[in-house]
């Protein structure tokens, strides 16, 4: 049918027929290939970004899980460390009050008597003095020795108190029902001590030890004791106690948060709850003993077993499990002096709680896209009926001189563009028309080639972010473990204090700092500089502070120390890099410091009553040049001095107004600013530089080494 339809009419009417028919052809299968090639290249498109963005929520997920593990275990252990320390300290001020005691009553009229107030003796200032008590049936006449001998005690009482904001109260308990406590306060005529647990347990046990949670029967809140038993001639003549409020633990330990989100929970090894935040009074009666709570897993919970076993065995670990019906990370650490265990519990949907508005938005963004797609295939089909009716008609008026020469590109054309259609972004549209179809080819080939370096370029440059974000992330945890992070130090040497920070300006940085001991008695620290920042100055830091480690400990001197790390540097540093080091030895025994400077900042020597920069001799920088001469130079500490040594990252910290922080600001901050406890000067110095900066970005690594001779350690 069509066969006779073209042959009707001249030759004319017939090519015109053909052309037509042809171009209608093509232009329609042109159309339909472009719009299907379209749909599911748009198709494609949005599938590949779901799934990579998918990918990356579940990449991230992992790691911040991961990282969620590593600063719970962190957390933990510095509550159970800051909880032993408050423990340690309470146990040596209840020793320091044993003995005392036992010498009051060894030596009667040793220290001087204070007036004794009873229950019903309201003193002019009750914070000063102490309030006694005998249980009703008990002759206070018959032991108004003991009474008498018991007063003394508010002389030690008074500035153990004052000096100790953790402990909230001190008592002494006698088998003749004697009771004291500091500070004075109202006493029930009902109250026996000698009925009490914390002097029960003392007296059963003969020793020193701490108590379940109980309620105070003067200040009616929960509280945990630790008391021990004094004697005289074999014979139990008192037990002196402190008590701790479990709402300074809860304040000061167990409100510990990781991002504002998780629990903490004080426990013992049978998981019976020491303190948790929120616990409160199970009643108003506190001759009732308290309601002993413990801490549950879920049923079911496959960790149980091994959760119960670490806490008997009083190690670190971290769990999951299922507590309170939330999928948890469940991490302990154990405090030593007690064997109770600091628990610190997070719901893993908690931890991914801040990738859920990320996941919700590359739904959305994928949704967008697609409507956009579809938009733009819609478009792209009005314009193409445009442009076939326009050609139809092009067609229609010159077909009698253009048929033979339009109708071969035009089938090249549709052939070129099903291939691409087809996904094959290889191929290239051939046409030497030497007209508009020509044109088209071309635009279709630079289209093609476009959208193919596109997707490569986009991939490529995803895929290189990517790997650089994930290697800086690696090399900053390299750097920060390379560095002492845990203090105190070396809590069992009480010859000196020492702390030290390091921010960098990048995500890794050149400064670095170290500390240890090259033997039982001689204490290294060093701070150093390198001479650039990012990524070079790390690796250059790397190498030089396992040098001077390696070389401190081998030869002991500070001279020779910087003379062989510098010839090693020097050997082959083709890029003249250099670092900066300030490297001293402490004698504990003595106070002597012995140190040799390359090229560092002078440190500064914070003495009882001034601050001064110490004057050093020159030394130049470790690298460049081989066989540079240091000299050690030495000055003796005395107890309670202290060195401060930092970066240039602090005095040339700069401002909006690219002013300096200078020299001089710093010893003002030194002589202003805490002094006695190294965390808080070094904290306060940081403020005062970020204070001064008032926002302007920082422009180089902030590091700070503080350490206080405390004074050698007097052998009984």
């Amino acid at each position: 049918m069509l066969t006779r339809f073209l042959s009707k009419g001249n030759i004319r009417s017939r090519i015109l027929k053909a052309l037509l028919g042809v171009a209608s052809v093509s232009l329609l299968s042109f159309a339909i290939v472009s719009l299907d090639g379209m749909r599911r290249l748009g198709e494609f498109s949005v599938q590949s970004s779901s799934g990579l963005g998918q990918e990356a929520l579940k990449i991230s997920k992992s790691a911040l899980e991961t990282l969620t593990q590593d600063g719970l275990q962190r957390i933990t252990t510095d509550q159970a460390n800051l909880c032993n320390a408050q423990f340690k300290q309470a146990e040596a001020t209840v020793n320091v009050l044993a003995d005392l005691a036992e010498k009051l009553w060894n030596n009667p009229g040793a220290y001087p008597e204070n007036r004794s107030y009873a229950f019903n003796e309201v003193p002019k200032d009750p914070s000063f003095v102490s309030v006694y008590q005998f249980p009703k049936g008990v002759d206070a006449n018959r032991f108004k020795g003991e009474l008498d001998i018991s007063s003394s005690m508010d002389t030690f009482f008074k500035p153990i108190l004052q000096n100790n904001p953790t402990i909230s109260d001190l008592n002494i308990g006698a088998p003749s029902g004697l009771f004291r406590r500091f500070p004075w306060g109202p006493v029930s005529p009902e109250y026996d001590v000698r009925k009490r647990d914390w002097y029960k347990r003392a007296i059963d046990s003969g020793k020193e030890g701490w108590s379940d949670p109980y309620i105070g029967a003067i200040a009616k809140n929960l509280r945990i004791n630790y008391s021990k038993p004094i004697y005289h001639n074999n014979r139990l003549v008192a037990v002196v106690a402190i008590n701790i409020l479990l709402k300074t633990i809860n304040e000061r330990i167990i409100a510990a948060r990781l991002n504002n989100q998780g629990t903490a929970v004080l426990v013992d090894s049978s998981r019976k709850i020491i303190a948790r935040e929120g616990i409160s009074i199970n009643g108003e009666n506190w001759a009732d003993p308290q309601k002993i709570e413990h801490f549950t897993l879920d049923a079911g919970s496959d960790d149980s077993k091994r959760f119960d076993a670490d806490l008997q065995a009083a190690r670190p670990s971290i769990h999951r499990a299922r507590y309170q019906g939330k999928d948890s990370y469940i991490a302990s650490a154990p405090v030593e002096s007690t064997r109770w265990s600091v628990l610190f519990i997070m719901p893993v949907e908690a931890i991914n709680a801040p990738i859920i508005p990320t996941e919700k938005a590359i739904i959305n963004q994928a949704d967008t896209v697609k409507g956009l797609v579809k938009d733009k295939i819609q478009l792209t089909f009005l314009v193409l009926s445009a442009v076939f009716l326009i050609i139809v008609a092009a067609v229609y008026v010159v077909a009698q001189r253009m048929a033979e020469h339009v109708t071969g590109p035009i089938m090249e054309l549709d052939k070129g563009v099903r291939i691409i259609g087809n996904g094959n972004l290889e191929h290239r549209i051939e046409i030497n028309s030497g007209d508009e179809i020509e044109e088209l080819a071309k635009t279709f080939n630079k289209m093609t080639a476009d959208l193919k370096e596109y997707i490569t370029n986009l991939t490529e440059a995803t895929t290189a972010k990517e790997r650089i974000q994930s290697e800086l992330k690696v090399a900053t945890d390299i750097q920060a473990s390379l560095l002492p992070r845990l203090f105190p130090a070396f809590p069992d040497r009480p010859e000196f204090d020492i702390f030290a920070s390091m921010d960098p300006a990048k995500e890794v940085g050149g400064d670095f700092y170290d500390f240890f001991f090259i033997d039982n008695n001689n204490l290294c620290f060093l701070i150093a500089d390198v001479a650039d920042k990012g990524v070079p100055a790390a690796l250059y830091m790397m190498v030089a502070k396992t040098l001077l480690k390696t070389e401190a400990q081998r030869l002991g001197e500070p001279e020779q120390i910087l003379s062989y790390v510098n010839n090693i540097l020097a050997a082959d540093n083709e890029n003249c890099m250099f670092v900066t080091v300030f490297c001293a030895i402490l004698d504990t025994r003595t106070g002597e410091v012995r140190f040799a400077n390359a090229g560092h900042n002078p440190p500064l020597l914070i003495e009882a009553q001034d601050i001064m920069y110490l004057s050093l001799k020159a030394g130049f920088v470790l690298g460049p040049i081989m066989d540079s001469v240091y000299e050690t130079e030495r000055i003796t500490l005395q107890p309670g001095e202290t060195l401060f040594l930092y970066t240039d990252g602090v005095t040339e910290a700069k401002n909006p107004e690219a002013e300096l922080y200078g020299e001089l600001r710093l010893l003002k901050a030194l002589q202003d600013g805490p002094k006695e406890k190294l965390p808080e000067m070094v904290q306060y110095i940081r403020a005062e530089v970020i204070r001064h900066a008032n926002g302007a970005p920082q422009s180089d690594d902030v590091t700070m080494v503080a350490i206080k001779y405390r004074g050698a350690v007097v052998n009984a």
